[in-house]
């Protein structure tokens, strides 16, 4: 006789699209696999109550939850059920966790904007917050060996005083500025704020959130680039944790940190500060004709140097080669298709400008650090 499936709450802040892409992967989890069945959702006065209760009343097995606080932790760590948290908000959680690796987030946040070729750095975040404090641990290092200068600030998550504060911190910034806010709402507030002391979106300041809530990226008139997060994977991997702790009756278990953050380019990205213009027209070359797959010495020839001198320059001002560049460009392309399309292997390959589905994978799991299947099941949208 098949085992009963077990049966699940999942707890989180569907009105954010983090969370709501996290709920979806878990339960998604358990529909596919069979072995669970969810409660009806807890409402929020519900949740305000007594828990124990809850779990008691709708026979509640284990528990996916955005845990936010160390007091609410508390409550869900009290119930004597497994519970698996999805968010990065104690720096020090007692419960098992699933969450992105925020240390490489920074990190790939800040080698964007080096990208842009920013040569000073800041960064905006919420100090206290797990997420906020390991996104600067890696954000530093990167602009660290980078040798960028690099300026950090972040204020309590209060309107208006936080507004104020970022406009105050901004003031004082030098340009151009590659700025990095922990939270899309941040980026924009800073956008605004850059804005109303009339600086320029990307042509002073390259901005960059995190997070890809649609419907923030593109609220501006200079829509947001931003890191998408493997929301969906992470609902995905704490639903089947879930699973093997009640499986074994056990509320002990390590937490899982996912990579596979990817940076989603817009407007507010899209510049180059190079004081060389040679590299500025490598680099708006190279933007135009990517899909073309053009060779480092017909970038040279849009450049009007020689390929050695442009080699050199290159790596001077970005930190990486030429063809380095033509091939991020190229997979940025494909990542862009691979989330936001249908659209078969070999049509998405073709259209980045590679001769064959074959070598468009090794290229691709080369950057991005996974298959184009692995990245299109983390990230479609569709």
């Amino acid at each position: 006789m098949a085992k009963a499936p077990f049966r699940v709450q999942v707890v989180a802040e569907e009105t954010q699209g983090y969370f709501r892409d996290t709920v979806l992967g878990a339960r998604r989890y358990g529909f596919s696999t069979g072995r669970m069945v969810f409660a009806d959702r807890w409402l929020d006065h519900e949740l305000a109550g007594d828990l124990k209760k809850l779990v008691k009343r709708d026979g509640v097995q284990g528990i996916v939850a955005a845990i936010h606080t160390e007091a609410t932790e508390r409550r869900f760590a009290s119930l004597g059920i497994p519970v698996v948290n999805v968010s990065n908000s104690i720096p020090r959680p007692r419960l098992p966790m699933v969450s992105q690796d925020d240390v490489a987030v920074g990190r790939l946040a800040a080698e964007h904007l080096r990208a842009c070729g920013c040569r000073a750095l800041g960064f905006w975040g919420q100090p206290g917050s797990g997420y906020s404090d390991e996104r600067l641990t890696g954000f530093r290092a990167a602009a660290r060996e980078a040798g960028l200068v690099l300026s950090i600030d972040g204020c309590a998550d209060r309107a208006p005083e936080t507004y104020a504060c970022m406009k105050a911190w901004l003031a004082k910034q030098a340009r151009p500025l590659g700025l990095f806010a922990v939270l899309d709402s941040y980026a924009l507030s800073l956008m605004r704020a850059a804005k109303e002391l009339g600086w320029r979106v990307p042509e002073d300041v390259a901005v960059l959130g995190a997070g890809d809530e649609d419907f923030l990226v593109e609220f501006e008139s200079v829509p947001l680039s931003s890191v998408r997060l493997p929301a969906r994977q992470i609902g995905h991997e704490a639903a089947a944790l879930l699973d093997r702790m009640m499986t074994r009756a056990t509320r002990a278990a390590k937490g899982v940190r996912l990579p596979g953050a990817e940076i989603v380019p817009r407007r507010s990205t899209d510049v180059i500060y190079a004081e060389d213009e040679a590299v500025g027209r490598a680099v708006r070359f190279i933007r135009e004709q990517a899909e073309k797959n053009p060779y480092v010495g017909d970038v040279a020839k849009a450049a009007g140097v020689s390929v050695v001198a442009l080699q050199t320059r290159f790596r001077a001002a970005l930190g990486r080669t030429v063809l380095e560049e033509i091939q991020r460009v190229r997979v940025g392309r494909a990542q862009a298709l691979l989330a936001n399309s249908d659209l078969a292997m070999s049509v998405v390959a073709e259209r980045c400008g590679f001769p064959n589905s074959q070598r468009f994978s090794v290229l691709f799991r080369q950057i991005a650090g996974v298959s184009p299947g692995v990245y299109r099941r983390q990230f479609s949208k569709r």
